[in-house]
């Protein structure tokens, strides 16, 4: 009989109710509902389990300083001390109400905000980046939220082709998500140049046109006279396969280790000779992008 009247007692305590109004306070061994960080509407499936599956369907409207407003038609849900801003276990209390019946229940229970939402990446599918070139996933790669991005494959741009990796993105929370991107390596924007010019040796054509023809590949359309190509560039005193080598009265492509190709040689002959010729040097030029 003792045991049975502290049991009354103690569910008198959890559970009172006042002039149409129920009152639920929380216990020790409620149980903890969880929370998605700021998500103002995770809070729906509470309001089913504390109040009543009626009150699934309404909806966040506004918050008022530490209440936040829930409703839908016919029912109305008040939490206060809510705050969805900030990740760990709180204590709120609810109130919901029925709006044609005035009826109230006012419950206290234990919520735990927390992010289980992973990061969107936002990269394209395929990057291209110049052969040699230093890549850096940073400078291609925006999350919608803070954290730190990874590849599950380094990226290897000494040679030209198709490289496939996985992007790996964590927020502070740990959340993870991955996308797959192709990684396009490709020759680079001087290297197509000097390419250009390799594959014209053998053809019958004069310097220019070598150099004119050499240029288009990377789609600079210009023709002129040898001296004229000192407009295209800068002259440097460290060239790079691409350059165009400039002579008094003679121009030509360089290619790398001392070497050029010219047009017009030995007659109309395109041929790979040193960049040492008979016509006085001026200097290298360095095409503009």
């Amino acid at each position: 009989m003792k045991k049975l009247v502290q049991a009354f007692a103690s569910l008198i305590i959890a559970t009172s109710t006042f002039g149409g109004v129920t009152n639920v306070a929380a216990k020790e061994s409620t149980p903890v509902y969880k929370i998605e960080y700021q998500d103002a509407d995770s809070m729906k499936s509470v309001f089913t389990k504390e109040l009543h599956k009626k009150y699934a369907n309404v909806k966040f409207k506004k918050k008022k300083k530490n209440v936040s407003v829930y409703e839908s038609k016919n029912y109305q849900v008040k939490v206060k001390d809510l705050d969805i801003d900030t990740i760990g276990k709180q204590i709120i209390s609810i109130e919901g109400k029925n709006k044609k019946t005035s009826e109230k229940k006012n419950v206290e229970v234990n919520v735990k905000v927390q992010d289980t939402v992973a990061p969107i990446i936002t990269c394209a599918d395929t990057i291209t980046i110049e052969q040699n070139d230093v890549f850096d996933i940073n400078n291609y790669v925006s999350l919608d939220e803070e954290g730190s991005i990874e590849l599950t494959q380094g990226i290897d741009t000494s040679n030209t082709g198709l490289i496939t990796t996985t992007i790996k993105a964590t927020d502070t929370a740990d959340n993870v998500s991955e996308k797959n991107v192709t990684v396009n390596v490709e020759k680079g924007f001087y290297q197509k140049i000097s390419d250009a010019a390799l594959a014209q040796v053998g053809v019958n054509q004069d310097c220019t046109m070598l150099v004119t023809n050499s240029l288009a590949a990377v789609g600079i359309n210009f023709h002129g006279a040898p001296i004229e190509y000192l407009n295209l560039g800068t002259l440097t005193n460290n060239p790079v396969p691409g350059d165009i080598c400039v002579y008094q009265g003679h121009v030509a492509l360089y290619i790398g280790n001392g070497q050029a190709v010219h047009g017009g040689w030995l007659g109309h002959q395109t041929v790979v000779s040193t960049v040492e010729c008979t016509n006085a040097f001026i200097g290298y030029v360095h095409v503009n992008r």
